[in-house]
């Protein structure tokens, strides 16, 4: 594992992106595994090595046009010695048993950019040689990027949101404590698509067993022993996604009113439960707490060998919260005939689209997306291809 520096600065994180072997050793940028070819004429791989100059806890522009090289004195493709780019030879130790051999000199006109710019250009210069005799010789060996901040949420680095200039975006849903309340087949994609955000905690409540019926409403596929192992939901989804990322807490409860007190300290909580009349007690608390939250739902009926039906996201903040007491908004019965979303008909596009619309509401309230509507209640129905805003503040 590495060093923080590395996820916090932009430059680093895009020689990890474009697959170079990355790491801070003794104070130093270093890239592994860098093809070249020795006097013999064969392709050997050695480190190319910088100093950093920093801004705080990121880099800076480099102060020095300068790099060390660990390896053999490197040639052409014909073994003669790159004498225009070393400047110098002999071995030096630069701690942490970092040990370099050689001294490159080569500037640009205007300097080098950032680290990127100097690392890869030195990196191009020894392996272009090197592919000349085998044209898979790269120092972009795209080894999996292990997480480098021990106090990360992720297993390994996540280089999709660099890589499309989101980074700054993400950072806005660092430090969230978020809960999902009921893991049934829109909770399970909730899950699937939060897990990927950098939020600090994901808390799980359910205390349902993941079934058969179960893996037909929920992301991924569960194997034939993990059903035969009848686990609890939240221990089932808590270790699917411990592969990628930490802090997911699993809490095998459900949360009613003798124990909604479990939901105090959440930044946002995703209501993802079907029965009406088991969420008044946790909307009155979660009212009483501040805390902003969504509640899911969908009424799917099969009509002449058809399904049809809404899905709905109902929002509710400081800035609005009467009218999810309103029936037509969420039902807070059980068992109401009149009330469509409490049908039971579970499929999983509908189930992931109905996550997709509440992730995408939770993340516009804290500022990922655009809201200019701010809707507090949205439906999409079916038949109609028809999404529609209401309850605006």
């Amino acid at each position: 594992m590495s060093h923080p520096l590395i996820s916090r600065s932009p430059d680093l994180v895009k020689l990890k992106e474009d697959g170079y072997e990355v790491e801070i050793k003794a104070n130093h940028l270093v890239i592994r595994n860098v093809p070249y070819v020795n006097s013999k004429g064969k392709v050997k791989r050695g480190l190319l090595v910088s100093t950093l100059n920093l801004a705080g806890d990121v880099t800076a522009r480099p102060d020095t046009h300068v790099a060390r090289f660990a390896g053999e004195h490197p040639c052409d493709r014909h073994g003669r010695p790159l004498t225009k780019i070393v400047n110098g030879s002999g071995r030096e130790t630069l701690g942490e048993g970092l040990v370099v051999d050689h001294s490159f000199s080569s500037k640009p006109k205007e300097g080098y950019r950032d680290y990127h710019h100097k690392m890869s250009t030195y990196a191009d210069m020894l392996s272009g040689h090197a592919a000349a005799i085998d044209p898979t010789a790269t120092a972009r060996t795209f080894q999996v990027i292990e997480a480098d901040d021990p106090e990360g949420v992720f297993e390994y680095l996540d280089t999709a949101s660099s890589r499309a200039g989101i980074y700054a975006a993400s950072k806005k849903l660092e430090r969230l404590r978020i809960a999902i309340v009921g893991l049934g087949g829109t909770g399970a994609y909730v899950l699937d698509l939060v897990a990927k955000t950098p939020v600090a905690e994901i808390h799980l409540f359910d205390s349902d067993w993941f079934l058969q019926h179960n893996a037909f409403r929920s992301p991924g596929a569960a194997t034939l022993k993990e059903l035969r192992d009848v686990l609890k939901k939240v221990h089932y989804f808590r270790d699917r996604y411990a592969a990628m990322r930490r802090n997911i807490v699993a809490h095998d409860v459900h949360i009613d009113a003798g124990n909604v007190d479990m939901l105090e300290g959440m930044d946002f909580v995703f209501l993802c439960i079907d029965r009406g009349d088991a969420k008044l007690p946790i909307i009155e608390k979660l009212e009483a707490l501040g805390i902003p939250f969504v509640d899911v739902g969908m009424g799917i009926e099969l009509v002449d060998d058809k399904l049809q039906g809404i899905v709905r996201v109902t929002t509710s903040t400081a800035r609005m919260r009467e009218h999810v007491r309103d029936r037509k908004r969420i039902g807070l019965s059980g068992g109401d005939a009149d009330n469509i979303y409490a049908k039971n008909i579970q499929i999983a596009d509908l189930n992931a689209l109905n996550a997709a619309l509440a992730v995408i509401k939770w993340k516009k309230l804290f500022g990922f997306y655009l809201d200019l509507d701010n809707e507090h209640h949205a439906t999409y129905t079916i038949d109609g291809n028809m999404l529609l805003n209401e309850e605006k503040p």
